[in-house]
């Protein structure tokens, strides 16, 4: 009797191996080396690198950066040029391999199926180097299509956090090709945001809303209702008070440059503090003499910095790119429990009652100031427990399973 439990017990544990992968690919919709980390797809990639071999594969892009008509186009050339001198590196508090893949900065048809055929060509050597034989792989960009379809995966799955087909430069009809491609090919699709889930269910096998996480206790330990807050940084010591804030990548697809010098001069003296890495034209803005900008951080010093804010802003472009966006950082400004100020976008819907929205310039403007005068402390709870039961691990365990991780 023992002998046969401990036989089916060792064919289970065999089977359950075979249908795991020993290692996966992320192919990613940012740059390392110069994008903001704190994005989702490497919120989900650094947790899931604990478990098992991890590469994060660097963007290739979707659009060739013009001078004159691409917002520091020049400065977009030199830094990927930088990111792709590093090759393969390890990242030595995830553990994660970082990769910046050879390709050519071409997006028609002919350079993207060249591309497919040499990327994967580089994914061989990635699996042969790790010693990885049954990877699985999460793809955040549609160029990366022509190169996943050519290898065998344990689980493919196409992470839809944007709708890049709405992305300013970029080939609409072209990229809606990759992605539907790609809809077809993987094993499942998850989402960040329902509308985009809903336009494309029964495109893709299984369709998963995953939404975001939070590091919930993180943020709450940095602005505490009673008590001190953490320590300000000495980067925003001497500025003047209030700090409207708003940090993230500073795209020009994504933030609205002009809503930006309006609030400046709202609320001068005061500061407007941007923190991020600079992947738009700010010398406007910066102009202004109370606009104060500090460099992308780590997702760990982001709450230090923003517990300073007295106001969180998302001054974002109400165009049909972000209409199906959903920003991390609204999560992580409620559970600050500050004010919070945007422009009105589907995403922020289901927490109206607790931030101040706007459909024009001066309806921003003059939720700002309402929002300064806010004394009502109980709404702080209220916000608070909106996402207190917001994960990242919840998040990175779900696509985890999907991705077939062990």
């Amino acid at each position: 009797m023992e002998t046969t439990t401990k036989s089916t017990s060792q064919k289970s544990q065999t089977s359950a191996t075979l249908n795991h992968c020993d290692g996966v690919f992320h192919f990613g919709n940012v740059d390392w080396w110069y994008h903001n980390r704190g994005h989702s797809s490497v919120r989900m990639a650094t947790r899931i690198a604990k478990r098992v071999p991890t590469v994060w594969i660097n963007s290739i892009g979707m659009r060739i950066p013009v001078p004159g008509k691409t917002e520091i186009a020049w400065s977009r050339y030199w830094r990927k040029i930088n990111s792709l001198t590093k090759g393969l590196r390890r990242d030595s508090e995830s553990g994660m391999y970082i990769y910046s893949p050879l390709f050519v900065p071409i997006y028609s048809p002919f350079f993207l199926k060249f591309n497919g055929w040499l990327l994967s060509l580089q994914v061989k050597i990635l699996c042969w180097r790790l010693k990885i034989k049954h990877p699985s792989a999460i793809v955040s960009m549609p160029t990366f299509t022509p190169a996943v379809e050519r290898r065998k995966w344990r689980k493919l799955v196409f992470e839809r956090c944007d709708d890049f087909t709405t992305l300013p430069e970029a080939n609409k009809d072209q990229i809606w090709v990759l992605e539907k491609r790609l809809l077809e090919i993987s094993d499942a699709a998850v989402y960040v945001h329902e509308g985009l889930m809903k336009r494309e269910i029964g495109l893709v096998k299984e369709s998963v809303l995953v939404g975001h996480g939070v590091d919930f206790d993180q943020f709450v330990a940095a602005r505490p209702i009673k008590g001190a807050r953490v320590p300000i940084p000495e980067s925003m010591r001497d500025l003047p008070k209030p700090i409207i804030g708003f940090y993230g990548g500073l795209d020009e697809f994504r933030m609205d440059g002009e809503l930006m010098i309006k609030i400046a001069r709202h609320i001068h003296p005061a500061t407007l503090l941007l923190i991020g890495p600079k992947q738009m034209d700010l010398s406007r803005i910066l102009a202004e003499k109370n606009v104060k900008h500090i460099n992308q951080l780590s997702p760990k010093d982001l709450a230090t910095h923003a517990a300073h804010f007295d106001i969180g802003i998302i001054p974002f472009i109400q165009n049909e790119f972000n209409r199906m966006c959903n920003p991390i950082k609204l999560k992580e400004y409620l559970a600050l429990g500050y004010p919070t100020v945007v422009m009105k976008l589907p995403a922020f819907q289901p927490y109206q009652s607790m931030i101040y929205t706007a459909n024009s310039y001066d309806e921003f403007l003059a939720q700002i100031d309402k929002a300064l005068k806010e004394n009502d402390s109980s709404i702080i709870e209220k916000r608070r427990a909106a996402v207190a039961g917001s994960s990242w691990d919840k998040v990175a365990e779900r696509v985890a399973k999907l991705l077939a991780v062990p």
